[in-house]
């Protein structure tokens, strides 16, 4: 276990802790030759143990150093302290996704979007120059104050990845995010990574993660075998679509790059805002699931499956909820329909009632008054048609008829126009 104050490679002093995890720990450190601050990975010893790993790391780590891009935390140097690898990376100020996740619980589709496009860029970067992460996740994202998105442990996820992962639990990844091909052991490519970001983006939006389960073995098998749930109706059409097509299970069926990804989720937010749809505003955060009702048996009436109504709240299909005892066709104790027996009526009702039985019968007669007046009017309409007919057929008869041209089809020619002669 490594302390403050730990010096590595005679060069870097540990100052704080940053985090720690099943591959070891992440601290805050100041480089005492070039005055700059750092953060510095340290793998756990166990794992470089594995027969040809500490090869695989390191050329993995120089081949990280070389990625230059906005969006992707700068490995600056590797080393070995004894048995300690250790990773000399670009120091981020700011928050993993993750934590930011936590705290807000579900981001509007504009703010995810703009989060994803980066870490879709830095992704499509580090495919061109052939290192697939194979562990895209939240926690493996910083964002900086100003809204900017790191890309962390490239090169880490691949050389832990060509460990068998029934070594230990640690190396299997992270299951939350594990595209189905990587699940089932077989290829992973520039798509594995596609599907794991589309899972990010899904737990943005939604405010969890499409799949949840008791063990690392149990998500493995919702992400080859289920279909995800649909995103709430308030993520606007457009980028629910793109973020399903990328959680397909047959990676030929997902966008054909994190380049065309990202880019199809800003088409997508833009083709929203000309359809009208509100993509600032935040979804509602999901409902836990609902106590059991009064019986102590099934739960009550819910909206969605995730909340009982409240004052104001209708159910899903668009029917309002009726409390118990709130009008007149409320269903009394342990009745299971309704029934004009069992129907309970307040004393204001009866009243309402008769009153509304009052005006009926008043509308009743203004309704035959109505019909009256309808009927005359269509009277009157018919005689005046007839005699305008009358008139017309009339006028018609003393007026000498016209013969009319005998029809020959259509022009074939030029039209010719008869000229009389001049009489002698």
């Amino acid at each position: 276990m490594s302390r403050q104050g730990d010096q590595l490679g005679g060069r870097y002093v540990l100052t704080d802790r940053i985090a720690a995890g099943g591959m070891g720990e992440v601290w805050q450190a100041k480089d005492e030759i070039l005055g700059r601050t750092v953060a510095i990975k340290l793998l756990k010893e166990g794992l470089t143990d594995e027969e040809g790993f500490t090869e695989r790391f390191r050329n993995e780590a120089r081949l990280s150093a070389a990625l230059t891009h906005g969006n992707i935390a700068q490995v600056y140097d590797y080393g070995e302290d004894g048995a300690l690898a250790y990773l000399v990376m670009e120091y981020v100020p700011g928050k993993p996704l993750s934590k930011i996740i936590s705290e807000r619980r579900a981001l509007s589709p504009v703010d995810t979007v703009g989060l994803m496009h980066q870490a879709a860029s830095a992704l499509h970067a580090a495919h061109r120059a052939g290192l697939i992460h194979r562990d895209v996740k939240p926690a493996n994202m910083l964002v900086t104050p100003d809204g900017v998105v790191k890309l962390t442990d490239f090169g880490i996820a691949r050389a832990v990845g060509s460990v068998a992962m029934t070594k230990t639990g640690e190396v299997m990844g992270t299951a939350q995010y594990l595209a189905p091909e990587a699940a089932m052991g077989q290829e992973t490519t520039a798509l594995t990574d596609v599907y794991s970001l589309a899972v990010v983006t899904y737990e943005m939006l939604g405010g969890r993660r499409p799949f949840n389960a008791d063990s690392a073995v149990a998500l493995a098998l919702q992400h080859v075998n289920d279909a995800p749930p649909p995103l709430p109706s308030t993520v606007p059409p457009p980028v629910r679509a793109v973020v399903h097509v990328g959680l397909e299970k047959d990676p030929s069926q997902r966008p054909n790059s994190a380049f065309e990804f990202g880019r199809a989720l800003r088409q997508a937010i833009s083709d929203s805002e000309q359809m009208g749809y509100d993509v600032h505003s935040l979804p509602p955060a999901p409902q836990p699931q609902a106590p059991p009702g009064p019986s102590g048996g099934q739960p009550g009436p819910q909206s969605g499956g995730h909340r009982l109504p409240g004052r104001g709240d209708h159910q899903s299909g668009g029917q309002q909820s009726v409390a118990p005892g709130s009008g007149p066709q409320s269903v009394a104790p342990g009745s299971g329909t309704l029934s004009r027996h069992n129907q309970v009526t307040a004393p204001e009702s009866r009243a309402q009632q008769r009153n509304a039985d009052t005006s009926g019968a008043g509308g009743g007669r203004g309704l035959a008054r109505n019909k009256m007046v309808l009927f005359g009017g269509i009277g009157a309409l018919v005689v005046v048609i007839a005699i305008v007919v009358i008139v017309a057929l009339t006028s018609s008869s003393s007026k000498p008829k016209v013969p009319t041209a005998p029809d020959s089809g259509p022009f074939s020619g030029s039209i010719q126009t008869y000229t009389p002669k001049a009489s002698s």
